[in-house]
């Protein structure tokens, strides 16, 4: 790709971030059908382009940006816990958080901070998935990660430097195949780790052009979109994506991990004591909730039924699909 020529951009503030979030946020809403077509893992439900286009576009409709960079990052990660959807946009909103909280107290950041902080968030991601996965979006932010802090000294401009990353990214996305045997079977890439490569695509796009103005003309996220298909069918399990915010949690992030560890399978947790976001597949949310209860305030609950989803995309006879959520 040709670089376009602009200003060195030595330092982001708090504007610089919320034009990059909404830059690579679009790139992701855009792409949601394909994202939803390759989607075969933890479920291939058809739901992760949708999932990570939904969590997006409530940070983008509901952010208000700072000049500070920190607390813009903040904001960005609060917004993206209250609203994340799905496995996928729980991880992500889990990544932001980490990048938020290790992001210094300061109203710019340069190449070095920067990349320090997204190298620190990378814990933050494993830490809230019960049983962290290679070959998935975890994969790709961490090896992204590792280039960023290996490699910022060589530069003197964001521009340069994250689109020198495109490599590593596209590198670690194409090897998600060889890595998870289903995706192999289905010989598509993992449909998260794509998410997040598209996203730091449209922020490397943003920042060449640095055209604020075609970027805010449209920010709003397109409707969910029903696909046609997947690459292949598989049993569920656990026939409920079940999800929850709990505010004041009084259950430490091991036993909380545990007890979702009880009830089902793709267990995530994210944010802190003050905020966690769950999400789990269960056959049991009804239960789940009524235990959730006993340790904070429940504030959102919902399970959609993935066996309804499945049905939906292999076996319907209607391009109407059922709505197949409930709220407790």
């Amino acid at each position: 790709m040709t670089i376009t020529t602009t200003s060195p951009l030595t330092e982001i503030d708090g504007r610089n971030l919320y034009y990059t979030f909404i830059a690579g946020g679009k790139r992701v809403i855009a792409s949601q059908a394909e994202l939803n077509r390759i989607n075969v893992f933890p479920v291939n439900d058809g739901d992760t382009g949708t999932n990570l286009a939904t969590t997006i576009s409530s940070v983008i409709e509901l952010l208000r940006p700072d000049r500070n960079y920190k607390v813009t990052a903040g904001r960005i990660a609060e917004a993206a816990l209250m609203n994340a959807r799905g496995n996928s946009g729980i991880i992500f909103a889990q990544f932001l958080y980490g990048l938020s909280l290790e992001t210094e107290s300061s109203a710019t950041v340069n190449l070095r901070q920067f990349a320090e902080s997204v190298q620190r968030a990378v814990r933050y991601v494993y830490e809230a998935v019960a049983n962290p996965v290679e070959g998935t979006m975890l994969t790709v932010i961490k090896e992204w990660a590792e280039y960023l802090n290996a490699s910022w000294h060589k530069f003197t401009d964001f521009n340069l430097f994250l689109t020198s990353s495109l490599a590593v990214l596209r590198k670690s996305l194409s090897e998600t195949t060889s890595k998870l045997r289903i995706l192999a079977t289905a010989k598509v890439v993992d449909a998260g780790a794509k998410g997040f490569v598209l996203f730091v695509e449209g922020i490397i796009d943003y920042i060449r052009s640095r055209n604020v103005k075609e970027l805010i003309q449209s920010k709003t996220v397109a409707p969910p979109l029903f696909i046609e298909e997947l690459t292949i069918a598989e049993t569920v399990n656990f026939r409920y994506c079940t999800e929850a915010i709990i505010k004041k949690c009084n259950i430490d992030h091991g036993k909380l991990s545990e007890l979702l560890g009880s009830y089902g399978d793709s267990a995530v947790i994210a944010g802190s004591d003050e905020l966690r976001r769950i999400h789990v597949h269960t056959n049991d949310p009804a239960d789940l909730f009524s235990e959730l209860r006993k340790h904070g305030l429940l504030t959102f609950q919902k399970a959609d039924d993935m066996v309804r989803q499945s049905d939906t995309v292999h076996n319907r006879k209607w391009k109407i699909a059922p709505c197949g959520r409930f709220h407790l």
